[in-house]
């Protein structure tokens, strides 16, 4: 036996729910069976961030957000002696030892700014002292 059932498409966001999270769909749907699809999942900058740098990881002493765009996240890694720019999905990573970054604050008001602006991900004591040389 063949069912004729009517598939409509609803994009919702997800809202708080108690301790979960729900969809609101409208009332004269209830009782009917749905299949949710996640779309676009929650971005988790610390974990997704270290997932990238995890072959480096040792060489890396800290990691700092410097921007994020609808589309783009923007991160500064501080390594011991790597010099490299990285990029995967959404993240936009440069890694650059702390020596010429010590020598680029000094000289380009650019570098000046990001560091002023930064959100720690590890590391907070080093940004600390980055901005006191500022």
């Amino acid at each position: 036996m063949a069912q004729n059932t009517k598939q409509r498409v609803f994009y919702r966001r997800g809202i708080p729910f108690g301790n979960s999270t729900g969809v609101l769909l409208p009332k004269a749907l209830l009782g009917a069976d749905f299949r949710v699809t996640l779309i676009n999942p929650p971005k988790n900058i610390k974990k997704d961030t270290m997932v990238i740098l995890s072959p480096i990881l040792e060489n890396i002493l800290g990691v700092y957000l410097i921007s994020k765009a609808d589309k783009k996240i923007k991160i500064l890694a501080i390594s011991t002696n790597i010099n490299r720019h990285m990029e995967k999905g959404h993240y936009e990573i440069d890694v650059v030892p702390l020596q010429i970054l010590r020598k680029s604050i000094k000289e380009k008001p650019e570098t000046k700014y990001n560091i002023k602006n930064a959100k720690t991900i590890i590391n907070a004591r080093l940004l600390l002292e980055l901005r006191k040389g500022i």
